[in-house]
């Protein structure tokens, strides 16, 4: 997708602080974090939402799931973490991606 933002990211056209980065997968922070850890992690590959994953995307989906877990323990939330997807009108962005939330919420914060 040419405007979609994610791509744009994929394809280093817009900066991004990769905490992770492979030929499938990268994760970074989200510039409106809602907790103390909130990371995104995308599949390069556009794919819109959550119901058009496919069989074709196992061996993307299943590096996902890795990266999420190498995060949660590099960023030590292992007893404080939130894994969430959006779709519909409560995803903004129309790429698939995976919040990784941990530590103290946005509104703890405070």
């Amino acid at each position: 997708m040419e405007e979609c933002v994610f791509c744009k990211i994929a394809k280093h056209e817009i900066p991004a602080q990769f905490l992770y980065e492979s030929g499938q997968v990268m994760a970074f922070p989200d510039i409106h974090p809602a907790a103390q850890v909130h990371i995104l992690i995308v599949p390069k590959e556009h794919i819109p939402t959550f119901t058009d994953i496919q069989d074709s995307h196992k061996e993307v989906i299943a590096e996902m799931i890795s990266v999420a877990q190498q995060l949660i323990k590099e960023k030590g939330v292992e007893k404080k973490y939130r894994m969430t997807f959006n779709g519909g009108v409560f995803q903004h962005v129309p790429h698939l991606h995976w919040h990784l939330l941990g530590g103290e919420w946005a509104r703890d914060m405070q």
